[in-house]
């Protein structure tokens, strides 16, 4: 018997094997579901992004622009801040936009009024006024220099790098936003959170050392009248340009930085800023504090618990002195490097600190200008040691000497009929012949070997046991009655950097150091835009900028 091969069944066969169609059909299936499934993703990533990433920097400047005008209250959150008597002011500020560039720029008016002068301030085509007026006449206006203005070229820059934030962390509340949006943004080295209104007009402000609102003027009658100051019968001012039109604001986050923030929010990551209020209290043990002066003190006198003429209230701003004592050194005749001066400050400082023996005990040396010469050469001579229950805040210290002592001894020597007047100004206060103490400021390079050993040996003492210091780079400074002096003394003396106190240069303050950084909260030195008479602290602090705060740095210090 014969079997014939089995066959299998040709229907059978056929369902076996997907044929081209039904493939071709199932790829389209997967297709269309990945396909709906990327453009769902997107879309909603569109939409994340759009309410809840986009700090809309874009429409909140084209509102800034179409603005006739904005009216802006600031109200300072420190005493320190207290400028002619009050701690708050409205600034107008008119926008103008360039139709070529799409830049923007700012006109300004703040009025301060006080009991018997109001001070304004103008921003007028990139040129900055000051004037006072007293019964309604300005009786005096000078130009302001650009580290007086605060930076206004950098806001559409500052608005395309704003985050959007959820919410503050910190002493300090998140401003109210109702169905806003919360952006955190720096400006002139400052944390702000601003809240973006929905119509993305940025209405109101938070930060550590100021608050602040915007109002969106639509009548233009509401903002006053304002013009260069000119004093009557004086020459017009003619000021240079110290602010320029703002950048034109570009998208900063790249596409990587948008989809990680994205990404944030899709996995209910809470975005969160710290900003904390300005009280920095003391972080360390409280001591005894002295306070130790520099040039210029005309007579001997005992230890004092204040010194409003030289320190201002800066005895109020030391949360770690458990108790306060300022020297009183006759500093005019006496250099830094005579023992006499010397040992006063030994006899100072170990009373101070209860110490029985040679070695300062517990203490917190709070020394100005030639104040910290004065303790380095004391140190470095054996009149006394310091241990190391010291903590030392150096303050604006002529560690290499000034060019301002040399220029007051050549003014005093000079025949010129330039000088003469000036010379014979000095004379009658006997500045000139130079006293002994300004010739032992002179630069370390231009005195004899031995004063240039004893530069040397304390700025060593200095490197060693000073805790935190402070160097001040603006001659002109915070705009006080002190800043045109220091301005002129500082063009006179023709430092070899424009980073200058007005007497002291950086490079002589900062000899032997690092880890300097402009924020006075920092624990590191400081590097400030302030001047040699406002970093004795009697200034207080500027309204704006991490770099104009010496009394806050004195604050957080320790």
């Amino acid at each position: 018997m014969q079997f014939s091969p089995k066959l299998e069944d040709p229907i059978l066969a056929h369902e076996d094997q997907p044929t081209p169609r039904r493939r071709t059909k199932l790829r389209w299936i997967v297709g269309a579901v990945v396909f709906c499934g990327v453009v769902c993703a997107s879309v909603g990533a569109l939409v994340v992004y759009t309410h809840k990433v986009r700090n809309n920097a874009a429409a909140i400047t084209t509102n800034l622009q179409q603005a006739p005008g904005l009216l802006v209250t600031l109200t300072a959150k420190r005493a320190s801040m207290d400028f002619n008597g009050q701690t708050s002011a409205q600034v107008y500020v008119i926008p103008h936009t360039a139709s070529a560039t799409g830049a923007v720029s700012f006109d300004a008016f703040l009025s301060h009024v006080g009991a018997n002068t109001t001070q304004n301030y103008v921003l007028l085509g990139g040129r900055a006024y000051t004037s006072t007026v007293q019964n309604g006449v300005v009786v005096a206006a000078q130009c302001l220099t650009a580290s007086q203005v605060p930076p206004l070229q950098t806001i559409q820059s500052v608005l395309s790098q704003a985050k959007v934030i959820d919410t503050v962390s910190g002493t300090i509340t998140a401003p109210n936003c109702n169905d806003g949006q919360l952006l955190h943004l720096q400006f002139a080295g400052e944390s702000f959170v601003f809240c973006n209104s929905p119509e993305n007009k940025l209405t109101h402000a938070t930060g550590s050392d100021l608050d602040l609102t915007v109002e969106y003027l639509a009548d233009p009658t509401a903002i006053p009248d304002f013009d260069v100051p000119q004093v009557p019968g004086a020459a017009p001012l003619s000021c240079p340009v110290v602010v320029t039109p703002s950048a034109v604001a570009t998208e900063s986050a790249t596409l990587a930085e948008s989809t990680a923030a994205v990404w944030d929010v899709v996995k209910g990551n809470v975005r969160t800023v710290e900003l904390f209020d300005t009280a920095c209290g003391c972080k360390g043990p409280k001591k005894p504090c002295l306070f130790v002066h520099g040039l210029g003190n005309f007579f001997d006198a005992p230890l004092s618990s204040t010194d409003l003429l030289y320190w201002g209230f800066a005895h109020q701003h030391a949360p770690c002195c458990s108790s306060i004592k300022f020297t009183h050194f006759e500093t005019i005749h006496n250099g830094w490097d005579q023992p006499r001066v010397q040992k006063q400050f030994c006899d100072a400082a170990l009373a101070t600190s209860n110490s029985k023996t040679q070695t300062v005990g517990s203490l917190i040396l709070i020394t100005h200008s030639m104040g910290n010469l004065i303790v380095g050469g004391a140190v470095s001579a054996g009149v006394c040691n310091l241990s190391s229950q010291v903590s030392w805040l150096s303050v604006n210290g002529p560690m290499m000497g000034s060019a301002a002592a040399n220029l007051l001894e050549n003014k005093c020597r000079s025949n010129s009929w330039v000088d003469i007047p000036l010379k014979g100004a000095a004379s009658l206060i006997g500045f000139c012949p130079a006293p002994e103490a300004f010739l032992s400021l002179k630069q370390q390079s231009t005195v004899d070997a031995a004063l240039q050993a004893k530069y040397v040996k304390a700025q060593a003492v200095r490197k060693q046991y000073a805790t935190k210091t402070m160097c001040g780079v603006s001659s002109w400074g915070l705009n006080t009655v002190y800043a045109p002096v220091m301005f002129v003394v500082a063009q006179m003396a023709q430092y070899a950097s424009s980073q200058n106190d007005g007497m002291v240069e950086y490079s002589s303050c900062n000899v032997g150091l690092s880890g300097f950084s402009s924020d006075p909260t920092a624990s590191g030195n400081y590097v400030a835009s302030i001047n040699h008479a406002d970093a004795t602290f009697r200034n207080g602090d500027g309204w704006w900028g991490s770099d104009r705060k010496p009394v806050k740095w004195l604050e957080c210090a320790l």
